[in-house]
């Protein structure tokens, strides 16, 4: 509730386009200078966080921003970030008082379409990241103590500088707990829709 994304920058605001296939309406982010970014979102009554998007990456060079909490995790507490990177795969960072990324252990190549679901939990010393439905990449290295933050949501660039993403999101959701499988499951079903993705669920 009352965490709209918006960008004051006329030029730097994704273009709304639809998908000619699936109908489902998305953000086109041109790779360069395009982000939104919410005002502070209170996360700080729960230490688990549940991810979930579905993106179409159109190039793989480089670092990519999806959504980032905080305007850089790698050197703010509490607070997470999933990005694409140059290698084909997607990363998912979070953190407590340290430091601790799960990178999935899938490649996809650009402008492969993705349904992509990361989960956190600083106590629970565990993250795990999958795209498309497939096999879970787990990380359970410590994360520190603390619930997460208070900070804005950057989508579609670090902080809304730098690490642009050059793609398509059709929409991102952010839970502050752990969802049920049956709730990943059902959420990934939506999300293929619009992507246009076929998941083995």
């Amino acid at each position: 509730r009352n965490n709209h994304a918006f960008q004051t920058v006329s030029a730097s605001r994704p273009v709304l386009q639809r998908n000619a296939t699936t109908g489902a309406y998305y953000l086109a982010f041109d790779g360069v200078d395009d982000s939104l970014q919410s005002n502070n979102i209170d996360f700080t009554a729960t230490d688990k966080v549940s991810l979930f998007t579905g993106v179409r990456r159109l190039s793989d060079a480089g670092v990519s921003t999806i959504a980032e909490f905080s305007a850089n995790s790698s050197s703010n507490t509490n607070s997470f970030y999933l990005v694409g990177l140059s290698n084909r795969a997607v990363q998912f960072n979070r953190r407590g008082s340290g430091n601790s990324t799960t990178t999935s252990t899938q490649r996809f190549p650009a402008p492969a379409p993705l349904v992509i679901s990361s989960v956190g939990d600083i106590s629970g010393k565990v993250s795990k990241i999958r795209a498309n439905s497939g096999g879970y990449a787990v990380n359970v290295g410590d994360q520190g103590t603390g619930n997460y933050g208070k900070y804005p949501l950057y989508i579609g660039r670090r902080g809304g500088v730098a690490l642009p993403f050059n793609g398509h999101i059709y929409g991102l959701i952010g839970i502050g707990k752990l969802v049920s499988d049956s709730e990943i499951v059902n959420i990934e079903k939506e999300l293929a829709k619009r992507v246009g993705v076929t998941l083995n669920v």
